[in-house]
Order: structure tokens, then C-alpha cells, then sequence
């Protein structure tokens, strides 16, 4: 699961250009090299090709830029360019983090890139900012499956970033004392070798807004870590997301993996021998 590089589409929208920085911190902490991305139409190229390497010399450091002609939709376009790739990168996106009812109304490229790939994918919402002197990966695990496998995965990239990992527990109504508080939280720790095993915590409260509250209130939390399972903004009309929600208020990017991604680079893992 180690990358070699970190992509930043932007299409020069001001959330676009706010996860540059992001990337850029994601780049120092995985050695990696940072690359720029945008889709421009062909007869827009050569004013895409100045604005982005522009984007590019303002970061100051060695980032480099790439514009995929195309006058397709970039939505489209966008989605195969991340699945050629392969896992070799890590894509980091900005994105408004719409409500269903924005989505559906507006068009979300960023949560349809969620839906639609089947990796590991970093987004950065409206709130969100680069902590450099953080060193936390939160990961919020609930009462279901999809919360709980993401943890193979955030380990893995917590430790290419350099990232310690922190499980949080988070319920509507609190326990009758701290040993039963802190069981089922402590289960999954313990299934985690050390040192990632040592840190969990318990939250109380309607789960995106506890987590969003704890990242804001805590400066040593660098990144999200959930799993999504990217319901349709139709259906989240009435389903709702807490993946969705969080990252809209969320002051650190939030690093989003489907489902099945995370049973194929679970399989991947298991079929590499350990780097420990």
C-alpha cells in the first residue's frame, strides 16, 4: 500500500485549490512526490498548461503537473485517470462536502469519485486544513463491518505517512461506567499489533458531530481515517451519511476507502509479505 506519488486534481475552483496544501503535507510525511492534475478541454490547453504550472511553482518545492486533454466529461475522464493508476497513488480532493440535497441539485465530481473508485482516496472538505505537527489518523469504529475493516488499511497508510493511530468509539448514550465504556473499543485495538493497539477513546453524541467536535478540539489529530460506502445522494436523502457529514465539517482531510477496496488491498496484504 505505499505510494510513490500524491495527485491533486484541480480544476482552479477554490476548494480544488485549497487541497493543494493538503497534498503537499501528505507528500513530506510519504516522501512522496507531489503532482498537480487538471482536465482541460483541447482548445483551453495551452491556458491550462499556464495556469496550472503557475499552481505548481507557487507550491515551493519540486511539484509537477500534468493537463489530460479532453473534451469529454471530466467527471469520466477523472475516474479512469484514478483507476489506471493503480496504487501507486494517493489522490487527494477537494470538495465542498454538499448535503444530498446540494448534490443532487449541483453534482458533487468528488463524491461521485468516491463512489465510483475502488481506493484509497483523500478529501479534503470546506473546513479542513493541513495540521504538519499533528501526528493522529483517527478512526472512528461503529457496531458495523465497514467501520471495522477499515482498519487494516489505516494502519498501513498511517504508517507511510508516519502517523500514530487513534480508535474512537462513538454513541448516542453513555455506559454505566468506564470499564464497559471502553470493552468494545479496546476489543479492536487489541486485535491491532503494537504500537497501534495503545491508543482508543469514547465519544457520546450524534456520531459525525462528536467526531468533527473531538478533531477540533484536538490539535494532535492530523487525519480521518473512514469507510464509506458511498450511498447515492437519492438514497441519502433519507439514509443519511455520517462519512458525508463528517467531512463537511471536519477540520482535517479525511481519507475515505469503499468497502470493497478495502477486502482487495486486505487480500493484497495478505499476499505481501510484512515490511515489520
Amino acid at each position: 500500500m505505499t505510494f510513490t506519488r500524491v495527485v491533486v486534481p484541480v480544476d482552479f475552483s477554490e476548494q480544488s485549490v485549497a487541497a493543494v496544501p493538503v497534498g503537499q503535507d501528505l507528500a513530506i510525511r510519504g516522501a512522496a512526490r507531489l503532482q498537480l492534475l487538471t482536465i482541460s478541454a483541447s482548445n483551453m490547453v495551452a491556458d491550462s498548461e499556464a495556469a496550472i504550472a503557475a499552481l505548481s511553482k507557487s507550491t515551493g518545492q519540486s511539484t509537477s503537473w500534468r493537463v489530460i486533454p479532453s473534451d469529454s466529461d471530466p467527471e469520466i475522464t477523472l475516474v479512469l485517470e484514478i483507476l489506471e493508476t493503480g496504487d501507486n497513488a494517493l489522490w487527494c480532493l477537494g470538495s465542498h462536502g454538499r448535503t444530498a440535497f446540494g448534490e443532487l441539485m449541483f453534482g458533487s465530481i468528488s463524491a461521485d469519485v468516491v463512489r465510483e473508485v475502488e481506493t484509497r482516496v483523500v478529501m479534503v472538505g470546506p473546513r479542513a486544513c493541513a495540521r504538519p505537527a499533528a501526528q493522529v489518523m483517527l478512526v472512528p469504529i461503529g457496531d458495523t463491518e465497514v467501520s471495522a475493516a477499515i482498519l487494516r488499511s489505516a494502519v498501513e497508510v498511517a504508517d507511510t505517512l508516519n502517523m500514530s493511530l487513534r480508535l474512537v468509539q462513538v454513541g448516542h448514550s453513555a455506559m454505566p461506567n468506564d470499564s464497559d465504556e471502553t470493552s468494545y473499543i479496546r476489543h479492536f485495538a487489541e486485535q491491532l499489533d503494537p504500537p497501534h493497539n495503545r491508543d482508543f477513546d469514547v465519544l457520546h453524541g450524534e456520531p459525525a458531530a462528536a467526531i468533527a467536535d473531538y478533531v477540533k478540539e484536538t490539535p494532535d489529530v492530523a487525519m480521518i481515517a473512514m469507510a464509506t460506502r458511498g450511498i447515492p445522494a437519492g438514497a441519502r436523502l433519507t439514509m443519511g451519511s455520517t462519512a458525508l457529514s463528517v467531512l463537511r465539517h471536519a477540520a482535517v482531510p479525511v481519507l475515505m476507502l469503499h468497502p470493497s477496496a478495502v477486502d482487495r488491498l486486505a487480500a493484497d496484504a495478505e499476499s505481501t509479505p510484512s515490511s515489520r
